[in-house]
């Protein structure tokens, strides 16, 4: 077990850090999808209400906890349940299993971006002409184990590097590297889109809402995406904050990753939707958008060849921030509840993961018929994590903070470094009541939707 905890070098290292780890697929691949799918700007304004009534409380709370627990999910369930010890045990030993699980899918959609980025390069997508087209070629690629497992296994790899090294030297180092040059690709891909003719549309349809789209299922979706796109819920938070110094400011801290996560999805879309609707392609076009129609937009926009190799190397970066924070605290759960060294887990882990990850790869190819309740192996992770595992995470931290702990124990922990406690008491209160009311019936509302219960 480790005796001592690492901790970041500054307040600046944890933001980049914790952003990176909420700035994922789910921002370049995921929310642009889900926008285009349910009317564009109606659909924004609803999912900002969400990241504030839900996101954003539940966030800081796992960040609090981590902070005020020194310690990774299980240790601090097991250490600091006043009562039902064995229960909230289980509970932290749910947070370990969830993140093992996403990895091991997660990184087959990271290794596709990747090799995606090498397909830009040798000039493949160049040739493509259709969206018709484009999917034929996803649908090749995949397919093909060869090619599938090759960029999976490079993708762990990567990951597995990055925290081989530790806190400082490896995760805030690479936070640092990586996360100035997604904002300046990004950047850059959104002046391309909105240069480009026919923007007026993207345009429209990002930043004019059309209310007549919106139905309670919508605002179901905004809900659940809010939540699950800021990595609330397995403990990955949890563990970034226990690395924090225990006079930084949190309220601070988690508003400026919420903002950054907010503002980088909703950049993705205008340099995607500015791009679709200027090539005069669907943007209602599903999960499909990024892989079957992007690569048909840039193959015939003006310089697609740069503005391809930019884009998918913006979303392997996404992935790469994401994957190594879900490492990591995997990582610490071990160094806590085990004698093994950081380099010794870092290895066995990422092995691990990858020998998980292979059913999930092989789904589109050789083991495509391979089906349980008619889902792939690949599908079953997917639903599993992200429709019950992440959602009864987020309400086990939202429950431990607001109901275990004491609220004394809690608002001294989130005032901590602040130096006008008193100008923040309404703040401090407003949070707790979304915490301890609110969040948690929502959640279980997303909860029951996305398992088809409502």
């Amino acid at each position: 077990m480790q005796t001592t905890r690492e901790h970041w070098g500054n307040k600046l290292g944890f933001i980049l850090a914790a952003a990176g780890s909420a700035v994922g697929l789910g921002n370049i691949w995921k929310f642009p999808y889900i926008t285009g799918e349910n009317g564009g700007a109606a659909f924004i304004i609803i999912y900002l209400l969400c990241i504030m009534l839900i996101g954003l409380p539940v966030l800081i709370a796992e960040i609090l906890l981590g902070r005020y627990a020194q310690k990774g999910p299980i240790s601090t369930f097991r250490d600091f349940a006043r009562r039902h010890k064995k229960i909230w045990t289980a509970g932290g030993i749910l947070f370990f299993i969830t993140g093992f699980i996403i990895l091991g899918y997660y990184n087959v959609i990271a290794g596709w971006s990747l090799g995606y980025v090498f397909e830009s390069i040798s000039g493949h997508i160049a040739g493509i002409s259709s969206s018709a087209d484009a999917a034929t070629h996803f649908r090749e690629l995949v397919s093909n184990p060869v090619w599938t497992l090759f960029w999976h296994f490079i993708f762990v790899a990567a990951g597995g590097l990055v925290v081989y090294f530790g806190v400082r030297n490896g995760i805030e180092r690479i936070a640092r590297l990586l996360m100035p040059v997604f904002f300046l690709i990004l950047i850059f891909l959104v002046f391309w889109g909105v240069s480009l003719d026919g923007e007026g549309k993207g345009l429209t349809f990002l930043f004019q809402p059309d209310w007549s789209t919106i139905n309670f299922k919508t605002v179901l979706i905004a809900l659940g995406h809010a939540f699950f796109t800021l990595s609330v819920g397995m403990g990955v938070l949890l563990t970034y904050g226990s690395y924090l110094d225990k006079n930084d400011n949190l309220l601070f801290c988690g508003s400026m990753i919420v903002i950054l996560d907010t503002l980088i999805a909703l950049m993705a879309g205008l340099a995607i939707f500015t791009s679709v609707f200027g090539m005069g392609f669907d943007p209602a076009e599903g999960p499909g958008l990024v892989f079957n129609v992007l690569p048909a937009v840039f193959s015939i926009m003006p310089a697609g060849s740069i503005f391809s190799l930019l884009f998918f190397t913006l979303l392997s970066i996404a992935a790469l921030t994401s994957t190594i924070s879900i490492l990591e605290m995997l990582v610490s759960t071990l160094l806590d509840e085990t004698r093994f060294s950081r380099h010794h887990i870092v290895i066995v882990l990422s092995l691990l993961i990858f020998v998980l990850g292979i059913p999930a790869a092989l789904s589109f190819g050789g083991w495509s018929h391979v089906r349980l309740f008619d889902m792939t192996m690949f599908d079953i992770m997917d639903y599993l994590s992200a429709n019950i595992l992440l959602p009864f995470g987020g309400l086990l931290v939202a429950v431990f903070v607001a109901w275990v702990l004491k609220k004394n124990t809690v608002l001294n922990e989130l005032y901590r470094g602040i130096a006008e406690k008193s100008a923040l008491r309404k703040t401090g209160d407003t949070w707790y009541f979304l915490l301890k009311y609110v969040a948690p019936v929502l959640i279980i509302l997303v909860f029951l939707s996305i398992t088809g219960i409502i």
